[in-house]
């Protein structure tokens, strides 16, 4: 049970990684006066509809069956998808009266690269169901986030230039989605710089997504 005054903050990792490279995360969050869990789903073998009902069991679990005020979500990449499947079934508004979702990197509108690949066998089969679920034309399924729930996009990329770490991907990119590509409708992200895989662990950007957590729009 999470303790009174507490924002309990479930953390999701992105496409082929696990609970175990989020266990710095944790900490930090926990270090800041949050209760933190980490979240584990097997990118490779489900769809974002199994990752998402495996997530509300998992917070059900967590919470002892229990309703919060407001539930934080922190992910990185395929992560922000979980949790918007997530946001999208009955059972999240009956968890949290509110919830605040702080993605970082995540591909909002698919995966350009995820298209560029689907062709390539060896991709196909280190991603797995992953390959699907991250093409734009599934992602365009997924509803928006619903009014209860405040987001912060946060972006990797380069901070100078139109161009990002991958050339032959259009517009500026962490290396693995675009910038462009991790926008909702009516949310801009914000363009925090570097790469796509460490994004999660850089300490400007988990303090950057901590204060969001904290105090939602209000922290600036």
């Amino acid at each position: 049970m999470v303790a009174e005054g507490m924002i309990p903050v479930v953390v999701i990792h992105g496409a082929l990684r696990s609970r175990a490279g989020l266990w710095p995360v944790v900490r930090y969050l926990r270090g800041r006066g949050f209760e933190a869990a980490a979240f584990g789903y097997a990118t490779r073998r489900e769809s974002l509809d199994q990752h998402a009902a495996r997530l509300e069991e998992f917070i059900g679990t967590w919470l002892k069956g229990q309703a919060v005020p407001t539930l934080g979500i922190l992910t990185h990449s395929m992560g922000g998808l979980v949790a918007r499947a997530y946001l999208a079934r009955p059972g999240a508004a009956g968890q949290a009266a509110r919830h605040r979702v702080a993605m970082l990197a995540p591909p909002n509108q698919g995966a350009a690269l995820a298209e560029k690949m689907q062709r390539f066998k060896p991709f196909r089969w280190l991603y797995g169901a992953a390959a699907d679920e991250l093409l734009p034309t599934r992602a365009a399924t997924l509803p928006p986030p619903p009014p209860s729930a405040e987001v912060l996009i946060l972006a990797g990329g380069r901070l100078t230039g139109d161009r990002g770490y991958l050339r032959w991907l259009p517009g500026n990119n962490d290396g693995l989605v675009g910038v462009a590509e991790t926008a909702l409708p009516g949310i801009e992200p914000e363009l925090i710089g570097g790469s796509h895989s460490f994004l999660q662990w850089r300490p400007s950007v988990l303090a950057r997504a901590a204060a969001f957590l904290q105090a939602g729009r209000g922290e600036r």
